[in-house]
């Protein structure tokens, strides 16, 4: 049986909420959970936590 996808989030203080996603999916829902997050206006990290992503080997 295979685990759920994780799901870690935190409110910031404009309302909006910070989103970490661990999940183990297929192209097809790569592209749709992508497109989700565009549609919705959803924006990158500031530059210098996407420069310690890089550090820990995550792909983008």
């Amino acid at each position: 049986m295979s685990k759920p996808p994780e799901l870690k989030y935190r409110q910031l203080p404009d309302g909006r909420f910070e989103i970490w996603l661990h999940a183990v999916v297929s192209q097809d829902a790569l592209l749709g959970v992508h497109g989700v997050l565009v549609q919705y206006g959803a924006e990158g990290p500031p530059e210098d936590e996407d420069e310690e992503a890089e550090d820990g080997g995550l792909a983008h």
